[in-house]
């Protein structure tokens, strides 16, 4: 893989997980050749990682696309991650019981979390909030144990960041979010497995809940999303 492709399909998948590219919008070679500085090779590459990631379809001799949101995908991923996620919370807050070090770190993260949640609305506040879950999120898989479902639950992510976006386009989600958040490490905090799990599954149904009002009801939004049924 060259050095020039990853560019490429770094640029395109951070504009994609963002939203900064939207699910349905054009993605023309040419512009793209153009925006990166490439040859078609290199953005050619680039185009069938993210298409291996479900991120973009191939079309013929048209470049690509933004993968659209399917209404059945939303459903069938976080099924899944409810499955999942619960689980790998549970067994996280009962082995924090012994080891210090990961007690430690889900402990800064609750002092992390309070923080924010004492700020008043900002886009620093919002970027400080999206790290923090990103912190959250991989020390979760980083100290499960089954190794497994830990990589699962890690190759499940480029869609839940895609879909995050989506459900915080409704203001209020955020907070709400945020206070889902600090529900869920203050559980592993306290080595209680049932509520660390009861906290996941319950944060995924509402975010869940919220994409697909997102999706089905766009108004509101500053764009339009591109959904198909199946």
């Amino acid at each position: 893989m060259t050095g020039k492709s990853d560019q490429v399909y770094e640029g395109l998948r951070q504009d994609i997980l963002t939203g900064a590219l939207r699910p349905g919008e054009s993605l023309s070679a040419v512009a793209v050749c153009s925006r990166f500085d490439a040859s078609r090779t290199p953005v050619r590459q680039a185009f069938l990682r993210l298409e291996s990631e479900g991120l973009v379809s191939l079309l013929d001799r048209q470049g690509a696309r933004v993968a659209p949101i399917s209404i059945q995908n939303v459903r069938d991923l976080f099924e899944l991650r409810i499955l999942l996620e619960g689980a790998a919370h549970r067994s996280v807050a009962e082995d924090c019981a012994h080891d210090r070090p990961a007690h430690d770190e889900f402990a800064g993260l609750v002092t992390g979390f309070e923080a924010v949640a004492a700020e008043e609305p900002s886009e620093s506040r919002r970027t400080r909030f999206y790290e923090l879950t990103e912190a959250f999120d991989q020390a979760v898989v980083r100290h499960l144990h089954n190794r497994h479902l830990a990589r699962t639950i890690a190759d499940l992510r480029p869609h839940s960041d895609r879909l995050r976006n989506i459900a915080h386009s409704v203001p209020e989600r955020l907070d709400l979010s945020l206070a889902e958040h600090l529900a869920m490490v203050r559980a592993v905090v306290a080595h209680d497995g049932t509520a660390a799990e009861t906290a996941c599954t319950e944060h995924l149904a509402r975010t869940r809940t919220a994409v697909l009002d997102a999706v089905l009801d766009p108004r509101g939004r500053g764009d339009r999303i591109d959904v198909v049924t199946a």
